[in-house]
């Protein structure tokens, strides 16, 4: 009998710290613990000296702030150098501010050899690219990015 008294109260105990563990556990486990900055709608085009739209170019925003924790939205350019920036979600924009871009368009020119950049290597550095844009708190259309 103190066997089954001693059972009973310990799957007691040990109900009511599941009652109280369990829902913490779901909580914590649930979030992701990620403080997302809010993003607006943001899309442009890249395009060469000549005018020729640049496909499949890699475009990365910088935050000018020198935060090295900030998100970097990016998108890839379609055949028409369009792109749609992506920071958390795909094609959600940016979050507002001031940005340096770095671009980039790793191609396979020959099958034997890896790809390569042919871009200038000026424009996949934040410290040397000159390109800045600003998104605001709103749908931004970016003007045209003309690669010198």
């Amino acid at each position: 009998m103190v066997v089954l008294e001693t059972l009973d109260k310990y799957f007691g105990l040990m109900l009511g710290i599941a009652y109280i563990c369990i829902p913490l556990l779901v909580l914590v486990g649930c979030s992701s613990g990620e403080s997302r900055l809010p993003t607006y709608a943001a899309k442009g085009q890249l395009l060469a000296a000549d005018g020729q739209p640049v496909p499949h170019a890699l475009v990365v925003l910088h935050s000018i702030d020198g935060d090295a924790t900030a998100p970097k939205p990016r998108a890839t350019t379609d055949l028409e150098g369009k792109f749609q920036l992506t920071t958390y979600d795909t094609a959600d924009g940016a979050p507002e501010g001031s940005f340096v871009v770095t671009v980039e368009q790793w191609l396979r020119v020959d099958p034997n050899e890896p790809p390569k950049n042919l871009l200038p290597q000026a424009l996949s550095s934040k410290d040397s690219s000159d390109i800045r844009v600003a998104i605001s708190k709103s749908e931004n259309v970016l003007e045209p990015i003309r690669l010198r």
